[in-house]
């Protein structure tokens, strides 16, 4: 299996809305890939809810893949671009690791 494990810190504002909305639209956005992208086997993607003194990020996704090969189908789909797209405009950092067990 191939794990796709993304961190994201989003911007307080963008386009006149607020951190929050963006979160929430940030996350419909990925919960909308699985249903256009077969080679996503397992999904998941979280708003933090830590509020002690750390350094957070405010979206997480995980995902599966059956190996590195569907991994690079699914990054082709249009669908992912335009989400990808979203997202780049309105983070501030993004995180990856990615591994196989």
């Amino acid at each position: 299996m191939y794990k796709h494990v993304v961190f994201w810190k989003i911007k307080e504002e963008a386009n006149g809305i607020g951190k929050a909305s963006l979160v929430q639209s940030v996350i419909a956005r990925l919960n909308a890939l699985p249903l256009a992208i077969p080679e996503i086997k397992a999904y998941e993607v979280a708003e933090n809810i830590g509020d002690y003194d750390a350094s957070f990020y405010d979206v997480c996704l995980i995902s599966v893949f059956d190996d590195r090969a569907s991994f690079w189908k699914y990054t082709q789909y249009p669908k992912h671009d335009e989400v990808l797209a979203y997202i780049q405009a309105v983070q501030l950092d993004e995180q990856i690791v990615d591994f196989e067990e």
